[in-house]
């Protein structure tokens, strides 16, 4: 693959053909309200986001009354919690006729969730990191239990290293983990393995991260990592990178004082704070209208007929300018053009597809 096909790369992560906008559907008159269970493993960022997301497109559907979330059944035992907890929260949300449907967030709930599987609640998975390698859905259909609605993205992993070795190349790439499935997922240590044989760079590992991924583990692997040589680090889906619940930069600062390519599967929320370059790989709007459409239909809210969200993504590349300048490089012209947001020192950012043409 040559430079030039940098945009082609990003375009090719979306599998799904844009949807036109589907009309407000009125909601059938209903007397008793369905119940809505939130369970997640711990709190973060993107979790907090997405539910809104979920929530205000069930507004636009005009759905939203006919769903309450009662505060007795939103779950989150905490990431050093063990797995038995989440089997057993699992088990209780399965057991309780009252819950009309389930939103579970990440990895290990969604797992949990099919553990305890009743066959029949609906369960709505939102931001599993690796559907198909986490055993969650079949890698070539998608498919997982007949009662999950879960967004997937064939590959999608695979073409976000292709295309970050791609466009600003590297020898050695540092990733940490906790060395768990759920772990392994998270930091897409997998894909970036395969990509790493078939590209030919070197996968510099850390998978000595506690379970909370709390930030002085993080800075302990970031510390050894950069004694080992690398020259570029992948920020992944860890919790010691969110900033809501941590401070991570210091690392960044670090990171980037060493003059280490960072690249960060998250976008704009990390390359805004430092990050050299961003990926972002959820469009948080559609993926909200994606999962409320398909819960208020699973929950009879919706005509038979409605057209429902196909959540259609075309993934964006950030860029920071500051930091390619500190690092003294000179990022390549069809990179820049191809970027969607670049942000430098006058700018807080630059939304390209929001300018005028």
């Amino acid at each position: 693959m040559t430079m030039c096909a940098v945009m082609l790369c990003a375009m090719a992560l979306s599998t799904a053909s844009l949807a036109a906008p589907a009309p407000l559907s009125p909601a059938p008159q209903t007397t008793k309200p369905k119940i809505a269970a939130y369970f997640e493993a711990g709190s973060y960022w993107e979790f907090s986001l997405l539910q809104k997301e979920i929530i205000k497109a069930l507004q636009q559907r005009g759905v939203a009354q006919h769903i309450i979330f009662p505060d007795e059944f939103h779950i989150s035992p905490g990431w050093d919690a063990p797995d038995s907890e989440y089997r057993a929260e699992a088990r209780k949300l399965m057991a309780n006729p009252a819950i009309d449907v389930i939103i579970s967030m990440g990895t290990e709930a969604t797992k949990a969730l099919l553990a305890e599987n009743n066959g029949k609640t609906p369960i709505m998975s939102v931001d599993v990191a690796d559907p198909a390698g986490a055993g969650i859905v079949d890698p070539v259909t998608g498919k997982g239990a007949a009662n999950l609605t879960i967004r997937y993205t064939k590959n999608k992993w695979f073409k976000v290293f292709a295309l970050f070795h791609e466009a600003l190349p590297f020898r050695r790439l540092g990733i940490m983990y906790h060395d768990s499935p759920e772990g392994l997922s998270y930091s897409n240590v997998r894909e970036a393995r395969e990509v790493a044989r078939e590209r030919g760079f070197t996968l510099v590992e850390y998978p000595f991260l506690d379970k909370a991924e709390s930030i002085e583990s993080c800075t302990k692997g970031v510390n050894r990592l950069m004694q080992e040589g690398i020259d570029a680090f992948y920020i992944s889906a860890l919790n010691c990178f969110d900033w809501t619940q941590a401070n991570p930069q210091p690392i960044f600062d670090i990171l980037n004082t060493k003059e280490i390519k960072t690249f960060a599967r998250d976008g704009s929320v990390h390359v805004s704070r430092g990050a050299l370059m961003g990926l972002s790989t959820l469009d948080y709007v559609p993926l909200g209208k994606f999962y409320a459409d398909h819960m208020a239909a699973q929950l009879g809210l919706l005509p038979p007929n409605t057209q429902l969200e196909e959540a259609a993504y075309t993934p964006k590349i950030a860029l920071n300018l500051v930091t390619a300048q500190r690092m003294g490089m000179d990022l390549p012209l069809v990179l820049l053009i191809s970027a969607d947001e670049l942000f430098d020192a006058t700018l807080a950012g630059v939304d390209k597809t929001r300018a005028s043409q």
